[in-house]
């Protein structure tokens, strides 16, 4: 129960006795009864207040533009406490208008001294004042403490959406940072970061080729191996052709692979990056959607050195396409491949000009066609000494040492540390080519938009996390005042005081 310290009132003043007040306890539900009952106030209190409102309602119309007279008005409910220090505000800004005998002539004044007037007649605001603290403390502030406790569960929710999002954002740039370390880019402009690592399949690709020089044990021992095995020689043909190629010419175009011949023109579109990839906006990188990639440029003799050949233009008479014979020309080089395969086209002029354009422009390597084949002859290399190896484990085999003892020289001098290193260095020449970085650089080079979808990818991982923080800090600037202590306490400043 609430309870209010309360004195002994006459009709207008408080009764002082002994330089001191008696207080009297009042159920704060039944104060306004104990002033309508001790006659401190009339019974028809509230016929008297209207004629105070009205009074009120004509006063506010004119009233200096004073930033404290605008939080006094800005209430939606003025007691007669506001009224009172509007007078006090009043007194200091109409004091010009203060007259011989101490009255004002301000009008401002005078509507506010006779709002107080009216406001004393009948002790009309003692009861005003009972009712308004009544209804304060019965609705007023438990409605506020709900409220408080509503916002106070609201902002600790807030807090731990905030730390999820925080923790999934931590994540998603450790992925994003993890997957440019993987490429090999810093990912600040990334779409030209990207398309910059193209210039790195050409020396990728030359120091593959190298790399298979140091095959060739392997391949002699799997070549004495099944030579034994079938009991005769396999030809050149059946056996690892492309990678017997690679080993004799290296990294050369598909369309000498497949006919023999060295092109005399290498015409290969690509895509192009900024120059300054430091400082190159996205907005400026040439994904080849434009007519001008559809224009291949024919360019003059010179030896081809992998997928990017510069090379002269050349001049293919008045009759340019009409003397080109387009026929198909079948030719077994012994290597297991044709010029018809995987639809290779080549054309030659009058001249005797070879021209190697579309896919046959491309290395062998950088062809997916001959790359995969190349693959997969790596894989089989490595499948037959991994299998060799588990064999020259086995402990008392009596059947296979006895085939062995026929093997020749080339296999038996082979021991398990040759073996498990043929298989290591075999390994290591497939994982340059199937990383995760090369992965994305083929598919950068055969697909221009490629970089699009996988910049887009990584843009839907920054904003599905960072736009959520910022939007909900937008829209929750008090959210830490949660662990403010004290912030959300009841803090109230009644007029009544």
């Amino acid at each position: 129960m609430h309870v209010v310290h309360f004195v002994s009132f006459t009709s207008s003043a408080a009764v002082i006795m002994s330089d001191a007040h008696f207080p009297i306890d009042i159920s704060v539900n039944k104060l306004l009864e104990w002033l309508v009952s001790r006659r401190h106030c009339s019974k028809d209190w509230q016929k008297n207040l209207v004629p105070v409102r009205e009074k009120i309602n004509i006063a506010i119309q004119d009233m200096p533009e004073l930033d404290e007279v605008r939080e006094l008005l800005s209430g939606s409910f003025i007691n007669y406490f506001n009224c009172q220090r509007l007078v006090e505000i009043l007194k200091e800004t109409e004091k010009d208008t203060k007259n011989f005998f101490g009255c004002y002539s301000s009008q401002r004044m005078k509507d506010w001294l006779e709002v107080i007037r009216l406001y004393k007649v009948d002790n009309v605001y003692l009861a005003d004042a009972a009712q308004q603290l009544t209804r304060t403390i019965n609705y007023e502030i438990p409605s506020m403490k709900r409220q408080i406790n509503k916002n106070r569960q609201l902002q600790e929710e807030s807090v731990s959406k905030e730390e999820a999002y925080l923790k999934s954002s931590a994540e998603v740039r450790t992925q994003f940072e993890r997957e440019c370390q993987k490429l090999g880019i810093k990912g600040v402009h990334v779409k030209s970061e990207l398309l910059s690592l193209l210039k790195e399949l050409p020396g990728v690709f030359d120091d593959v080729a190298n790399s298979v020089a140091e095959l060739k044990p392997a391949i002699d021992f799997y070549r004495a191996f099944i030579n034994f095995t079938l009991g005769h020689n396999l030809p050149d043909a059946e056996f690892l052709p492309l990678t017997h190629y690679i080993l004799k010419k290296g990294n050369t175009t598909t369309y000498e692979w497949r006919s023999g011949r060295v092109p005399d023109v290498v015409a290969e579109r690509r895509p192009s990056s900024p120059v300054n990839i430091e400082t190159a906006s996205d907005e400026q990188i040439n994904f080849g959607d434009s007519a001008a990639d559809e224009a291949i440029s024919l360019e003059s003799t010179s030896q081809s050195n992998g997928d990017f050949v510069h090379l002269d233009q050349i001049d293919f008479g008045a009759d340019g396409d009409d003397n080109i014979s387009w026929d198909i020309a079948i030719q077994d080089d012994g290597s297991g491949s044709n010029e018809a395969a995987n639809g290779g086209i080549s054309g030659s002029d009058e001249g005797g000009a070879d021209v190697a354009q579309g896919i046959d422009a491309l290395s062998v390597l950088h062809n997916p066609t001959t790359r995969e084949m190349f693959l997969n002859e790596l894989r089989e290399i490595e499948c037959f000494l991994t299998q060799r190896l588990e064999e020259m484990l086995i402990e008392g085999d009596v059947l296979l040492v006895s085939i062995m003892q026929k093997a020749t020289e080339a296999i038996q001098s082979q021991s398990v540390a040759s073996v498990h290193a043929m298989v290591e260095r075999v390994k290591a020449l497939l994982g340059s080519l199937t990383s995760h970085k090369m992965l994305h650089l083929y598919q950068l080079h055969s697909s221009p938009k490629y970089v699009d979808r996988l910049f887009g990818r990584w843009s839907n991982w920054n904003t599905s996390c960072i736009l959520p923080i910022s939007i909900f800090r937008a829209g929750t600037p008090l959210l830490h005042d949660v662990k403010k202590p004290g912030r959300t306490k009841p803090s109230l400043s009644p007029s009544w005081r």
